[in-house]
């Protein structure tokens, strides 16, 4: 006896196995891509090292360009300017026992740094030594050092010097150069000088307020009253 299987048809399922098609696909995926997209993958990958590579340049011709900027700094000049300023002051010096030296009074004051001079509108001064002597000067305009050793009077200027027991010695002029803490005046302008009712005018003038000695320069005019004029006598008599 013989037995026979019967299958239906199955439907038709097109299969390509073409090595043609496998060859192409290859190809196309060994392709290199083209260079706009390889320059593009490759300022992609190094933008960070250019972004930072152009800082630094930029920064160092910023740097080289700007003045003054990589040279070794040095100390900038003092310019002459006020760095501070007084109205209606007083201002006083003291020895190292507590007594009043000096005292500066004035208007307006202005100091300047470079130089250390105090510029002074109707200046006056007053020294006073141990002994009671008292020197005294007076101007519209003035000029002092910092620590008052070097004063110059300008314009109605004047200088008192007092002693007890001794007649004042006055000084006038338009321009007088004292150094209080010497004790010293002189002028190389004409001057006018009183004691009492004796009256010298000159050309200049150098005094000595430590030994009261007066110095006249060029032209001199005097007008000596009696009480000076045995004064000046007695002193001649009495050098050797």
């Amino acid at each position: 006896m013989k037995g026979e299987l019967h299958l239906p048809d199955l439907p038709e399922v097109p299969v390509a196995l073409s090595p043609l098609h496998a060859a192409v696909d290859d190809q196309q995926r060994r392709v290199p891509p083209s260079w706009p997209v390889r320059m593009r993958e490759a300022v992609s990958g190094y933008l960070p090292l250019i972004l930072m590579t152009g800082l630094a340049l930029g920064t160092w011709l910023i740097a080289k360009n700007t003045p003054g900027l990589l040279a070794p700094s040095a100390p900038a000049a003092v310019k002459h300017e006020a760095d501070y300023t007084l109205d209606h002051f007083t201002l006083q010096r003291f020895n190292v026992d507590g007594a009043l030296k000096v005292q500066i009074e004035g208007e307006h004051m202005q100091h300047f740094l470079d130089d250390d001079i105090m510029e002074v509108e109707q200046i006056r001064i007053v020294t006073t030594e141990p002994d009671g002597r008292r020197m005294i000067a007076t101007a519209q305009h003035g000029r002092a050092r910092g620590d008052s050793s070097e004063v110059w009077l300008d314009g109605q200027a004047q200088v008192v010097s007092e002693a007890e027991g001794e007649l004042p010695i006055q000084m006038n002029g338009e321009h007088l150069h004292a150094m209080p803490k010497e004790r010293l005046v002189d002028s190389k302008f004409m001057v006018v000088v009183r004691q009492g009712d004796s009256e010298f005018n000159a050309d200049g003038l150098e005094y000595d307020d430590n030994t009261r000695l007066l110095r006249l320069h060029g032209n001199v005019h005097a007008l000596l009253q009696p009480r000076l004029r045995k004064s000046v006598a007695d002193k001649n008599a009495a050098r050797p």
